[in-house]
């Protein structure tokens, strides 16, 4: 047998895990046996890399985020002013989610599981708000906005465009560019909310 080279086989793992999402459409139907027949490899082999199916799902998400983060920075202007980045920011996380249906499910449709009791709720782990926290952040310091809760600020946004994008997914009828001239007066309504 062809000895892999170092890290290969969990890059294969983790490839093998996203196309069993993807084409399975769930966490639920994506099974260690059925991973492992697919990578051909052994069930030892993958735990090394992954002891529990919770840690190999998590991982094949914070990877798929990482590409999503990654193709949602290099869409956005080159600008100093942290307003156009925010609007910007949402037409091309919507456009996004329109253009990778599958991929937009599984990171931010499908249910996490609860934090255990050492874990602590912490707003910064859910994908996405972090970075659109920190655009905020720079809007007020800016003087474009007025201070508020941070958190409460970033999920008010967050809530307008993944809602409307999580819509234009599920219902395919509705026209690309209404839900972008829709993403675009409910977003300035709340921008109007916080000015200072």
């Amino acid at each position: 047998m062809t000895r892999r080279p170092r890290g290969q086989l969990k890059e294969m793992i983790l490839d093998a895990t996203d196309q069993l999402l993807f084409s399975t459409g769930g966490v639920g139907a994506v099974s260690i046996d059925a991973v492992v027949e697919a990578v051909g490899c052994t069930p030892p082999a993958l735990y090394h890399y992954f002891p529990t199916k919770e840690q190999l799902i998590f991982e094949a998400g914070q990877r798929q985020y990482r590409r999503f983060a990654a193709d949602l920075q290099t869409s956005l202007p080159e600008t100093d002013d942290p307003l156009v980045q925010l609007r910007a920011r949402g037409h091309a996380y919507l456009d996004w989610g329109i253009e990778h249906p599958e991929h937009y499910r599984i990171l931010f449709m499908t249910p996490y599981p609860p934090p255990t009791e050492d874990e602590a709720i912490d707003p910064s782990n859910a994908h996405g708000l972090k970075e659109l926290f920190d655009n905020l952040a720079r809007a007020v310091d800016a003087g474009l906005m007025r201070p508020a809760d941070p958190w409460e600020t970033a999920l008010a946004f967050w809530s307008i465009v993944h809602g409307i994008t999580a819509l234009a997914i599920i219902n395919p009828f509705i026209p690309r560019d209404f839900t972008h001239a829709t993403l675009a007066t409910t977003s300035e309504a709340l921008i109007d909310q916080f000015a200072p």
